[in-house]
């Protein structure tokens, strides 16, 4: 959906497939392939050479350039809940270092709490929340005693453990750290802060924001007891 001004409304319009650059490809594999074709006809003199070249050719040149294409972009990709794409542009989001704040709470000998009252916080002041999590974190939380072992690992476990919807949470795939996804997303709503102790150094290059301010990271700390975000004021209190 994009507004009469043909503007992107929601990361769904803006992470659309760029079908242009795709049939620009279709059409330099039909020009190369009928070049190499009409060339065999001529040099063989024989139009089944020439048809059989051509043939040949957009195959071989097709599968070397749409080998592995992905169309859909990684963050909608691998959205198991379906929520992401719906995100809309102008709405202020808080996009949880889910994984980072959970060991910040475990460091602090505060488990959940620290990410459950973190989110219900700033839910409270009218951000939509994304949460990150990396994929080992039913591991963790098993380590922990937050579910019985032998459990499935399924998202109603990261609900109850820190309170949130399902429509919030993200769980990157296996093997792939939930830091990209984390950048990225920053990197496409214009109304948006990661809540993190991480830096997302080894991004700096690639993502010139990170390098710019800090006004994209809210860190976590405890002082005396209380809760607080670098940056951002609450209205009161966060007593843990």
């Amino acid at each position: 959906m994009t507004d009469d001004m043909g503007t992107p409304v929601t990361l769904g319009d803006k992470l659309k497939s760029r079908k242009p650059i795709a049939l620009a490809k279709f059409g330099l594999v039909f020009l190369v392939a009928a070049i190499i074709g009409l060339l065999s006809w001529w040099l063989l003199q024989n139009p089944l050479a020439g048809i059989s070249a051509f043939t040949l050719c957009s195959l071989i040149l097709g599968i070397v350039l749409f080998k592995n294409r992905q169309n859909t972009h990684f963050l909608l990709y691998a959205d198991r809940e379906g929520f992401m794409k719906s995100l809309k542009l102008a709405d202020k989001t808080a996009i949880f270092d889910g994984s980072n704040i959970y060991h910040f709470g475990l460091d602090h000998r505060v488990g959940t709490r620290a990410l459950k009252i973190l989110v219900q916080k700033l839910r409270g002041d009218g951000y939509r929340v994304v949460c990150f999590f990396d994929a080992n974190i039913y591991f963790r939380l098993r380590e922990n005693g937050e579910f019985l072992r032998g459990a499935p690992f399924t998202i109603q476990i990261l609900q109850t453990a820190f309170d949130l919807n399902p429509h919030e949470i993200y769980v990157v795939p296996s093997k792939i750290q939930a830091d990209r996804f984390i950048v990225e997303t920053l990197s496409h709503l214009p109304i948006s802060f990661a809540v993190t102790n991480d830096r997302f150094g080894d991004y700096a290059a690639e993502y010139n924001f990170l390098a710019k301010d800090n006004e994209w990271r809210k860190g976590a700390r405890i002082e005396g007891g209380e809760l607080l975000l670098n940056q951002y004021s609450f209205k009161e209190q966060l007593t843990l």
